[in-house]
């Protein structure tokens, strides 16, 4: 049975402040593409990634996500989405699945095109979906918004819902929280928000003193 994590606004500060360091003041590049690229330990392991810090990361996702009556997680295995997802099934209890850019063959795989920003167009495979399953999706970093309207594609496609979508670090300004908006009524949150300019990363602040922990919905959250 799935009990509570109780966190104080205290440790949810530390945590929080200990993450967004790994996402401000970072060199930027541009990719073939144009995108505004920068290299972090979630997304590119560089430098590797501390256990902890996941575990901090996943700690956070699953105190502001609503994780009751969910049956899958759903993620990329590309980058840090893997360890990310995996660290919060394991406080959550509740089987994942990850989509790879090729396929594999599997019965019922389900296969959706995709366009990101930092690679340009590609396909997504998922396997694992079944009818009716409510899922949350989760991933290291929401951008140009690509990588998560491919996935809730393929599992809309698959017959499932998508109840949540929560990301780690969001890169303001490149319309992806615009895109999966104006396309689906799906309540999305972001732990760290973070804009590229002028060569560097930088903390991204809300207009009119808004937070810049995007929380939709600060709802109780759910361990083993």
């Amino acid at each position: 049975m799935l009990k509570p994590i109780i966190l104080d606004q205290k440790a949810i500060q530390k945590k929080l402040e200990r993450i967004k360091k790994t996402f401000i003041n970072k060199s930027i590049h541009f990719s073939k593409t144009g995108y505004p690229y920068s290299f972090f330990t979630l997304t590119d392991f560089e430098p590797p990634i501390e256990p902890s810090l996941v575990e901090d990361m996943a700690d956070l996702l699953v105190h502001y996500g609503n994780f009751d009556s969910i049956d899958l997680l759903v993620s990329e295995a590309d980058r840090g989405g893997g360890p990310l997802t995996h660290a919060v099934s394991m406080r959550t209890n509740i089987p994942y699945t990850l989509a790879n850019w090729y396929p594999n063959g599997g019965q019922g795989e389900l296969h959706v095109k995709a366009s990101v920003g930092f690679s340009g167009k590609g396909d997504i495979f998922l396997n694992g979906i079944k009818k009716g399953q409510r899922i949350i999706l989760v991933d290291d970093l929401l951008s140009s918004g690509g990588t998560a309207l491919a996935l809730i594609r393929a599992v809309h496609k698959g017959g499932a819902i998508i109840k949540q979508a929560l990301f780690v670090a969001e890169k303001v300004l490149m319309c992806g929280r615009q895109k999966l908006e104006n396309n689906y009524s799906i309540p999305i949150i972001s732990l760290v928000k973070f804009k590229a300019e002028k060569g560097y990363t930088k903390e991204f602040t809300a207009p009119f003193g808004l937070s810049t922990l995007s929380i939709e919905n600060e709802s109780a959250s759910y361990s083993k």
